[in-house]
């Protein structure tokens, strides 16, 4: 009888700790390392190849490339600086029209946000990614006489990869799960108890704004904090 209740008490005592373990894995949020403040952030370029912007309604913009940087302040949280390059959006007819932001170079977009470490719902699974908040912006895209004023704002999260994994290059993943439609459009921030929508809006020439899906895949390099060059880990 001894022996059987040492055993009860033992795999007690053994599911107490996994739980214990589980639990403070789950409250573990995810974080960039080394570990960004404001008298050191953490600083990196970032460079790509082609990318979409697709509305549900069938509007489309691609720019060739974007370089851009970043500065992150905190394990979650940094600005972002980001040119899009040879940009054109499809119109009917024409074939495509130049698209240039306000007051920056022609083809070109000038976009700046914030950009957030969080985890998201991805196929119904829990994964790290790169949320980008969009304030409102506009641009304009004109050849032959018609011009488009396409309005974005909202929301866009790339899955992040690689994670848990020392590394001088990332990756933030942009995909589509239809037309339209990003494979990932909910967010957990930082002690959220739950998702939070994440979607972008886009609006032509005054109409209602769309949901938008973004394609491509931007590339992280060239690290640094304190000036000195450094690798990272993506903590999930």
């Amino acid at each position: 009888m001894q022996r059987k209740l040492l055993g009860v008490t033992l795999l007690a005592v053994i599911a107490l700790t996994v739980m214990a373990a589980a639990s403070a894995l789950a409250a573990e949020p995810t974080k960039m390392l080394p570990e960004p403040t404001e008298a050191k952030p953490l600083t990196g370029t970032d460079k790509s190849g082609e990318g979409v912007l697709v509305t549900t309604g069938g509007n489309e913009v691609k720019c060739k490339k974007d370089v851009s940087s970043f500065s992150a302040t905190t394990p979650n949280k940094g600005t972002f600086h980001v040119t899009f390059e040879s940009c054109k959006a499809k119109v009917p007819i024409i074939g495509s029209a130049p698209c240039t932001g306000v007051g920056d170079e022609k083809e070109k977009i000038l976009l700046l946000g914030t950009v957030e470490y969080w985890l998201a719902l991805l196929s119904s699974k829990l994964v790290a990614a790169l949320v980008f908040l969009i304030e409102e912006f506009h641009f304009t895209c004109e050849a032959l006489g018609q011009k488009q004023l396409i309005l974005v704002k909202g929301c866009a999260a790339a899955l992040a990869e690689p994670t848990e994994k020392l590394t001088k290059t990332t990756k933030d993943v942009f995909k589509e799960e239809s037309k339209g439609v990003s494979d990932i459009r909910e967010v957990l921030p930082v002690e959220a108890k739950e998702e939070i929508k994440c979607v972008t809006l886009t609006s032509v020439n005054g109409g209602a704004f769309e949901e938008s899906g973004q394609t491509g895949t931007d590339e992280n390099e060239k690290f640094e904090q304190g000036s000195k060059a450094v690798e990272v880990l993506l903590m999930n």
